[in-house]
């Protein structure tokens, strides 16, 4: 984060408190503001402004169950509508479904609209009743393809459980809705880039996670992360890495080294695509392969030992939030 262009030493630092009521409540975040070192002055810009507003709208859209922007897209785009036509079906406003996908955040009322829509089967009663706004081919195509969906098991039970059915955006997931094929080419960027072992894959996963969480408030994957004995790793890695490697994505390679042991070395199958991500992803993707790539598997360990989430979940072996702990990571090195 860049340092205010004030007179002086700015440290940035960050404490627990009450947010601005947003819609008349208020929640405890990780406020962001800079310190001057000698006078002791608070001074805050727009930049940590952003990361303390998202903290509540995150908070506020997990509590009232609210539909974050990139799933309100999906959801219109699993029916091939514009965004105009999906407020006419749902009686939103007439840009209103645009202004959602944007970041916007719904009523309550129109959340629930949302959320119902998300399920087929309640989408085609909608269009029923809304028969009069589309021409007979466009109702008889749209129908069809709704009935389809209703047809397909949209996320096997394999994948739910790699997720700990936690498939919508929470604190355990970076306010992130799991994607598959997002999580297939996040692991095939370091795949790609590093070729890593497992245990480095795992950690690679995690610290990019959290330090883009950290920067943003927002996960790069929607992950979420376990405290095993090893150190902080994806829930369920070794299922999510069998479903990516029988899905084409990665192989997963034994190889042998020179002091006898073996290890499980991760390659690319496919071609990592770059638009699944947004700039700053990419731009954290980046980083971490930088921060780690001289960085002994061992230290890295070590490392992630030191890590608060770890040391607080690890006994009970216990989910990490990111909301808790993110801001708590420790200072990694530059990377550059």
């Amino acid at each position: 984060m860049k340092k205010p262009h004030i007179g002086g030493e700015w440290v940035l630092k960050r404490k627990l408190a009450a947010s601005e009521p947003f819609r008349k409540e208020v929640f405890e975040i990780w406020e962001h503001y800079y310190e001057h070192k000698d006078s002791g002055e608070e001074i805050s810009t727009t930049e940590l402004d952003e990361i303390n507003i998202r903290q509540v709208y995150n908070l506020y859209r997990e509590k009232h169950h609210i539909p974050f922007p990139e799933e309100i897209r999906q959801i219109r785009e699993q029916y091939g509508l514009s965004a105009a036509k999906m407020s006419e079906v749902l009686d939103l406003g007439a840009n209103s479904f645009r202004n959602y996908e944007n970041g916007e955040i719904p009523s309550l009322a129109n959340a629930k609209l949302i959320r119902l829509a998300k399920e087929p089967q309640n989408f085609l009663n909608f269009v029923r009743e809304k028969k009069s706004l589309f021409s007979a081919p466009a109702f008889d195509k749209l129908t069809k393809r709704i009935e389809t969906l209703m047809g397909k098991d949209r996320m096997d039970t394999v994948v739910e459980y790699i997720w700990n059915f936690h498939l919508e955006a929470n604190e355990f997931t970076g306010y992130t809705r799991p994607d598959f094929r997002k999580v297939a080419h996040f692991v095939l960027f370091f795949a790609e880039k590093v070729r890593p072992l497992k245990t480095r894959m795992n950690k690679l996963m995690f610290y990019c996670d959290f330090l883009n969480f950290q920067r943003t408030g927002l996960s790069v994957s929607g992950c979420n992360y376990r405290a095993i004995p090893f150190g902080p790793v994806p829930s369920h890695f070794h299922e999510l890495f069998g479903v990516l490697e029988a899905e084409k994505y990665i192989s997963i390679e034994e190889e042998m080294f020179d002091h006898g042991g073996t290890g499980e070395r991760f390659v690319a199958k496919e071609t990592f695509d770059p638009s699944l991500f947004t700039p700053e992803e990419r731009e954290t993707m980046e980083q971490v392969v930088r921060i780690f790539e001289d960085i002994r598997t061992q230290k890295i360990i070590e490392m992630s030992h030191s890590e608060i989430g770890w040391v607080e979940n690890q006994e009970k072996r216990e989910l990490i939030s990111y909301q808790k702990y993110a801001f708590k990571l420790n200072d990694l090195p530059p990377g550059e």
